[in-house]
């Protein structure tokens, strides 16, 4: 008789253990500002680095370990990828590491993608992004030069800039050594990476340097002058990127306020939009920076600049290396991929 009254509450049990979880996951992810996908809804609540602690007073090492896990505790195992290749350039100042990841086609003078890596110009490495650099590769049948550029304070601005741009001009000049074609270059990077790749297009254009074709910038950073969008009142206490955090990386990369108002180091306080290569502009709903990268859309847009613009709705800043937790990290990559295969098309027509 227990038995038969055990088994008859155990489904009701069930059920009202399940509805409750339904209920308590639906209000994770939840929140004033919108809706965030279910995963990062729930992680936010019970992980530490949706909600990062305070870095201030902390070395910088002890900022490295926490800026290296946020990138990469919610991402994949690389997938396979045969023909990945280090090796050093030379510039007129110091050597640049770089990694060449090389498709497996049977062609040659294969169109080439400068990769700048994110990591609050202080932080992060070719290795971080081995994963995402492997599936840009793959996916977009072209090679990959991942730059390791050097970082603040070590190395403060403009230091790191100076390096992608030089491997960018070495990449323009050496491109048969690589198996790649001179014609066929964009530059790609997320958060500070994708603000690197943004100004070392403004400096091509300047300097009558490599010929660009077209930009990739995923969540961008392009204000570091004025931390005063909406997207930064809203977000800028946590999800992933905060306020107090930025404004420490950034005083560690340009020390000085000068420094900040610079062009090159903001490139929407530029004043000059023109004559930019066509450009793909990747954010995240819930991301601090999700404003001033749509901002820059829209200033390159009014100087004639051909702009896509993609908003990924209920993510965070740095979802692309999150692939654990939402598929949207691998849709952002293929849309990534499809945009710049599109292009250098285009151009081989």
């Amino acid at each position: 008789m227990k038995k038969k009254k055990i088994l008859l509450i155990f489904p009701v049990v069930v059920l009202i253990v399940a509805t409750y979880s339904f209920i308590l996951i639906k209000n994770f992810a939840s929140t004033s500002y919108g809706k965030l996908d279910t995963l990062f809804g729930v992680m936010s609540k019970i992980e530490e680095q949706f909600n990062p602690i305070s870095l201030k007073g902390k070395s910088i090492y002890e900022m490295r370990g926490a800026l290296h896990k946020s990138t990469t505790i919610w991402k994949s195992k690389p997938i396979p990828f045969s023909n990945i290749k280090n090796m050093d350039i030379k510039t007129a100042s110091n050597q640049v590491p770089v990694r060449v990841y090389t498709p497996d086609i049977n062609e040659n003078k294969l169109p080439i993608i400068i990769y700048s890596h994110g990591g609050s110009w202080i932080s992060g490495s070719i290795d971080d992004y081995d994963n995402v650099c492997r599936k840009i590769s793959r996916n977009s049948k072209a090679i990959v030069v991942s730059v390791n550029y050097r970082l603040a304070p070590e190395d403060p601005f403009p230091a790191g800039l100076n390096d992608v741009y030089n491997v960018l001009q070495w990449v323009y000049t050496y491109a048969k050594s690589i198996n790649g074609d001179s014609s066929r270059i964009c530059v790609v990077g997320d958060s500070a990476g994708a603000n690197l790749s943004a100004v070392v297009s403004q400096m091509a254009r300047d300097k009558g340097g490599a010929h660009i074709i077209s930009q990739v910038l995923i969540y961008p950073s392009t204000n570091i002058y004025q931390l005063n969008t909406k997207s930064w009142s809203y977000f800028g206490m946590d999800y992933n990127l905060t306020r107090e955090n930025s404004e420490k990386f950034i005083s560690l990369y340009t020390p000085s306020l000068e420094q900040r108002k610079s062009g090159y180091a903001s490139p929407l306080l530029s004043k000059n939009f023109k004559d930019l290569p066509d450009t793909l502009i990747i954010t995240a709903e819930f991301d601090p920076l999700r404003d001033e990268g749509e901002a820059y859309g829209n200033k390159l847009k009014q100087a004639g600049v051909d702009v896509i613009s993609t908003r990924y709705k209920g993510v965070t800043h740095g979802f692309i290396s999150m692939d654990k937790i939402t598929n949207k990290a691998d849709e952002a990559l293929i849309e990534i991929s499809t945009y710049l295969k599109a292009k250098f098309n285009r151009k081989q027509i």
